[in-house]
Formats: structure tokens, sequence, C-alpha cells
């Protein structure tokens, strides 16, 4: 049976992280929390959920089963990120089919949250990605980890572009660089970005500060640092036109200016397989390669009713009420439709 956590398994939680695999390389170098404090923050601050966990007990006497699956959540996405499971693969005792029901009962519940994507970063040599991809978790990209180190970061002077903090208004103006930058195969499985590059800030749910810096002329945004600083580090990601990659170098250097207590902390960057080009400017800049993972996506798949209650807003009058429940009367099948939202 797969329950969601409740105070009451705190120590079987205790038990489990002691024995699982962390996925995520951001998640575990910024913030190094164990999936227990992560989902007693969660029960804390039930209005603002940071992370989703469930828990795998069975009573059976010959072939007992314990297992844990933790997801973090992306407030103001419809979107969760794996970041644990325990008993790890290397334990063996049915671990693989522990891992697939844990996923699978995932993908579920985050269906019924209305979630629509669930993703998972595993490190490029894992024999991890397998379990997952049964489960229909799909690679889509591959991440190059680099960090700069407190002791070597670059005394820079003033870049002389003008960067400026990101702010909400400038959603659009991002949106567009990112579809002139991104590979269309990986907008699909992003859902058109969703977001996922705008500022926020979910200081209460304990999932650090997200923010960024953008080089804007004549009203057009022609490169974004997004910035996700946590309590051990800071995490950084960059779009950047292509007509003015030869500007690279003095951006990131004015953005490592910008951060917060940069020279207290190490400095990660993540770079796609397809921003190759820019290795070059990081190595300038004094960072060295860390590490790679895969990024892989499931897209949840919702039942039509459920979709169109949350589109159409709801009345008190009779009436208004009968509206709302017309369309998906109108369906001749038995069976609840779904639409696969990408």
């Amino acid at each position: 049976m797969i329950k969601p956590f409740q105070i009451q398994n705190a120590f079987l939680v205790a038990q489990l992280q002691k024995q699982g695999t962390a996925l995520d390389m951001e998640e575990r170098l910024l913030h190094s929390r164990s999936p227990l404090r992560s989902a007693l923050l969660a029960q804390l601050f039930p209005a603002m959920p940071s992370v989703a966990t469930y828990i795998l007990h069975t009573d059976d006497e010959k072939h007992p089963q314990t297992g844990l699956v933790q997801a973090r959540i992306r407030l103001g996405r419809p979107e969760q990120e794996v970041i644990f499971l325990s008993p790890s693969l290397e334990s063996g005792n049915g671990s693989h089919a522990m891992w697939q029901r844990l996923l699978n009962h995932l993908c579920v519940k985050a269906g019924e949250m209305g979630h629509q994507r669930i993703y998972a970063r595993l490190s490029s040599d894992s024999t991890d990605v397998q379990v997952f991809r049964n489960v229909g978790f799909t690679p889509y990209a591959e991440e190059r980890i680099f960090r700069l180190d407190a002791e070597l970061y670059p005394e820079t002077p003033s870049d002389g572009l003008g960067l400026r903090p990101q702010t909400t208004a400038d959603s659009w103006s991002v949106q567009r660089l990112y579809t002139a930058v991104t590979p269309h195969t990986v907008q699909v499985a992003e859902g058109l970005a969703q977001g996922q590059w705008q500022v926020n800030n979910y200081l209460l749910a304990n999932q650090g500060s997200h923010y960024g810096f953008v080089w804007e002329n004549r009203g057009e945004i022609l490169a974004v640092l997004n910035v996700h600083s946590g309590k051990a580090g800071h995490w950084l990601r960059l779009m950047i036109h292509p007509d003015v990659q030869n500007e690279t170098t003095r951006f990131i250097l004015g953005g490592l200016n910008r951060l917060k207590n940069p020279r207290k902390q190490p400095v990660y960057f993540s770079l796609r397989t397809y921003q190759s080009e820019l290795v070059a400017n990081l190595l300038a800049c004094g960072f060295r390669e860390q590490g790679n993972q895969q990024v892989l996506v499931k897209h949840i798949t919702i039942r039509a009713k459920d979709f169109l209650s949350r589109l159409l807003p709801v009345f008190d009058t009779p009436a208004a009420e009968g509206n709302h429940a017309a369309p998906v009367m109108q369906s001749k099948s038995s069976t609840p439709k779904t639409n696969g939202r990408h």
C-alpha cells in the first residue's frame, strides 16, 4: 500500500533516507536537506507545499516492502521533479519493482493535483534511467555542470552592458528569447517554458530564492541569467541571443558581480549540450566542469472533466451550473476522455 507522508511516518522515513538515492544535482548541491526534513516542512506549510512524499509499506511477512518517493513541487507551475527514491537499486530485494510502483503512484497523484509534467535529473552514467523509461519518462536533454569555487572568483571590472534585475514585466520578451534559442523538441518537453525562466521567490517553501538579470537593448532582451540561490551556493543558467554571443563572457562576469554573497559560496553553472559553444566562455571565467546529468520528462494525462472544471468559471446559480457541466455530458463514450497537455 502506498500512502502520503504523515507525521507518524517520521521514524520510517528517517530509516529509508539512509539507504536511498538522491537525484538532481541542483537540489543536492544548493540545499542538502534530508527527505525527512523536506517532508516535515511540507506538513508545516500546507498552503505552500514544497514536496510530495509517498510511502510504500506492505505487511507481507514473506516479502515485506518499504520504500519512499519524494518530488519537489515547482511552485507557480503545474510541474513536479523527482528528487529522492528509496531503497537504492543497488540494494536489490525487489527495489526495481518498488521504484516503478512508487513512480507510477507519484504520476497518478500528480495528475489528480492538476500537474502536467514530472521531471527527473539523473547522472549520465547512472543505471537508473531504464527504470524511469519503464514508467514513461523520456530523456530530452543533457546538462553539463560547471563549478566556480569562492577562492577562484574572478576580480572583474564593470561589465558595461547595463545589466538590470529581471522583473515580471519581462515575461513576454524572455519567452521570445527562449523560443529563438531553444530547440523545438526541448520546447515541447518543457511545455514552451511555462514560466521556468520567470522570477519568483518562495522562501517559505524552503526552495531558495529565484531571480535573474537581463541585458536589454532598445526594448529587446538579448540575454537572461537565471539564478537559484540556496544555503550552500548558487545555480546559474543562461540564455543569450546568437547575434551577441561574442559578449557572453562579459555578460557572465556582469552577472557574477551581482550575485548575493558570491565569494562565500561556490557558484554552479548548467549548460545544455546544445549550448556547447558557450563552454569556452565559462572556462575563461574560471569555471571547471564537475559532472553531467540527463533530463527526463513524463507528460501527465488529465481527465477531460477535471480539465474543463479548471477552465470554466463556477457560478452559484443553477443555470450556470448546468452550463458548466454540459461539455462533459456530451461525450458518447463511457470512458473518460483524456487530454495530454504539453
